[in-house]
């Protein structure tokens, strides 16, 4: 309705009822905002305003968020001279008394019930969060709308004011999310969640008792220790870490992390369907995390909080069965365990937490329905006749704030997986000597790399005999080795556990006897926008696609001369598949059978052949993750010989 003076002159439509909604943080807005759109769809017999109290500790953000949405916003200092018929919230602590109003007040929960202990923000004490104060309680105006018949008695043990003052809705968001895991794989698709990778999903309340609170490396850590082909991790935080110390801050803090491809989800939009579509969610006791339970998604604690949960409550359940992220371990083994991935005993604890979560939500699926009806008897107004059937919306599909962009610098974790005859997944063998294949001794050696890269290598060697002799490198009579690449952003190679398992790296010679590998390199694309990686990789991929196979050539001879730390150079070229360039001379054309066709991985199959002394000729098979292809590797004569050295 229109605001200011005289305002019935102003309106089109001639309401019956005004609807005053409260916003006072993000977390309560969005809720009120989920709701009552649907709640008075059709029905213009009833006027909807907001209220911004601004006297919350969290208020930024919340007029940004009513005026994106489109809302009509009533100034703080005008509502005490409204006359609503029913106020709305979702925040139990905007002061509603103060004014003369008389009506109704729905408090609708701004998460999963009343398991929460949290700062009041009346005074220096602790206090149930979802709580009124017991002023608006003995006024007899309040109903605090709960979402299971459990939480009646709990209120009125806790606070007996709230005796008779509970009206049972059910959940609205539970019953969103339920009905959006039909839409699974479009979310994923939104995400940019490829087939064949798991989604981690960490998802943190505030204070320092979350799971940022207690470990903000975590998903920095997550991303350096999850292979990205098989792995990708989404952050979702509670609205009161970015209003209390700001969206630049928190983007600063997560710097390395958003680097490597951290996926940083709106908490305003966005949390519902990458909950649903994650495979693994880590998280603590906010009401995030008992959604994810509730759902049946394999979840860890990263942080717990029982001084917090309430006692007694399915969120304190949660919290003593569900299991915990240790954070002084390595966390890929644990993520794995949580995912079924090992060959442990069966664990029902899944299950037993998602019965957990249920016992939170009565009448699943009917909760706008009973919330509407609510409203309507406050408002001592009937439903209306005509109006269509409350929908039941699915959530938005997410999307990520500041998009990364493709990680192009990685840490490529190369080995030759050795089959049942004990050979490096040979059958047969090679029709040239091991001293026909080049050996990486041609190349040069490279010192160990630190946590910024190898160190620049010596110079190389002559080159090797003509690339264009049929049998300069050998060649697999029947099979080849089954190479597995695993990569890591570099972003995050500051964060990465020490090694548990011997790897080479660009030394020249493998550790003891592994000349098998693994081996350990690092890989960037050519125009990488942080400088440190080209300088030290070992491998440099051109990004964009060549036209000839001259051009490739072209190129891989500047970079190798331009970058003497970088030991081969690979180009894709349209429709000839990739062309990797040895500093000795020798040229391999490389292409997949399948759909694999991403430069930097048909390089590391070269590099790891070059490393093992393998020859570079034939069939191999990639294991890239859970996903396996053919790729030939074929000599090819360089078109522009190197530069010579000096």
């Amino acid at each position: 309705m229109p605001l200011g003076t005289d305002p019935e002159r102003w309106q089109t439509f001639r309401g019956e009822r005004l609807v005053v909604a409260v916003a006072r943080t993000v977390t309560s807005t969005v809720r009120v905002l989920d709701v009552l759109r649907p709640v008075l769809r059709d029905d213009p017999r009833v006027h909807l305003v907001f209220a911004f109290d601004p006297t919350s500790a969290f208020n930024d953000g919340v007029h940004a968020l009513l005026r994106s949405v489109g809302a009509r916003v009533l100034p703080w200092h005008q509502f005490a001279r409204t006359d609503p018929d029913l106020i709305v919230t979702a925040t139990e602590n905007a002061d509603l008394t103060a004014a003369h109003h008389t009506c109704p007040v729905l408090v609708l929960p701004h998460g999963v019930g009343f398991h929460k202990v949290v700062p009041d923000a009346r005074s220096d004490r602790d206090r149930l969060a979802g709580v009124v104060p017991d002023a608006l309680l003995r006024s007899g105006r309040a109903r605090l709308a709960i979402s299971h018949p459990d939480q009646a008695a709990q209120l009125a043990a806790a606070h007996p004011a709230t005796a008779g003052h509970t009206l049972l809705v059910g959940d609205p968001c539970y019953d969103a999310l339920l009905g959006g895991r039909a839409l699974r794989a479009t979310y994923r698709a939104a995400l940019g969640i490829a087939d064949g990778r798991r989604l981690i999903m960490i998802s943190s309340t505030w204070r320092d008792r979350s799971v940022l609170g207690r470990d903000p490396a975590l998903p920095a850590r997550l991303l350096a220790e999850l292979p990205l082909d098989d792995y990708a991790v989404a952050l979702v935080t509670h609205p009161n870490i970015i209003s209390a110390h700001g969206g630049y801050a928190l983007r600063s803090h997560l710097g390395s992390a958003h680097d490597a491809g951290l996926l940083t989800i709106p908490p305003t939009a966005g949390w519902q369907a990458t909950l649903l579509a994650a495979d693994l969610l880590i998280g603590d006791h906010g009401s995030v995390t008992f959604y994810g339970a509730a759902l049946g998604t394999p979840l860890l604690l990263g942080a717990f909080s029982d001084d917090e949960a309430v006692a007694g409550t399915p969120m304190a359940e949660l919290g003593r069965i569900a299991p915990r992220l240790q954070r002084d371990a390595p966390l890929r083994p644990q993520v794995e365990r949580a995912l079924g991935l090992g060959r442990g005993p069966a664990d029902d604890t899944p299950e037993r937490l998602r019965k957990v979560g249920e016992s939170a939500f009565a009448t699943p699926g009917r909760a706008l329905a009973r919330l509407r009806t609510a409203v309507y008897d406050l408002l001592r107004l009937p439903e209306p006749e005509n109006g269509a059937p409350l929908p039941l919306h699915a959530p938005e599909p997410p999307v990520p704030q500041d998009l990364p962009e493709a990680t192009t610098a990685c840490y490529v974790h190369t080995s030759l997986v050795e089959d049942s005859s004990g050979s490096a997944g040979r059958s047969g063998s090679s029709t040239a000597s091991p001293t026909a294949s080049v050996s990486w001794g041609s190349l040069g050696s490279a010192a160990s790399p630190g946590a910024s890269g190898p160190s620049v290598p010596s110079a190389p060697s002559a080159p090797s005999p003509d690339a264009s002799s049929p049998g300069w490198c050998g060649s697999w009579e029947t099979e080849g080795p089954r190479i597995a690449v695993e990569r890591t952003p570099a972003a995050v190679v500051a964060f990465s556990p020490p090694p548990t398992t011997p790897s080479t790296v660009d030394t020249g010679t493998p550790l003891g006897d592994a000349l098998d590998g693994p081996f350990r390199h690092l890989s960037c694309a050519d125009d990488e926008g942080d400088r440190r990686w080209p300088e030290s990789a070992s491998v440099l991929v051109r990004r964009t696609t060549a036209d000839t196979a001259v051009a490739a050539d072209r190129w891989i001879d500047d970079t190798l001369a331009r970058y003497p730390g970088c030991l081969l150079a690979a180009a894709t070229v349209t429709g000839r598949g990739c062309r990797v360039g040895l500093r000795d001379g020798h040229t391999i054309e490389v292409s997949a059978t399948g759909t694999q066709h991403e430069t930097a991985v048909l390089a590391a199959v070269v590099y790891a052949c070059v490393r093992a002394r393998r020859p570079l000729s034939g069939f191999a098979t990639l294991a890239l993750g859970d996903r396996t292809e053919d790729v030939e590797l074929r000599p090819a004569r360089r078109a522009s010989r190197p530069r010579p050295t000096d």
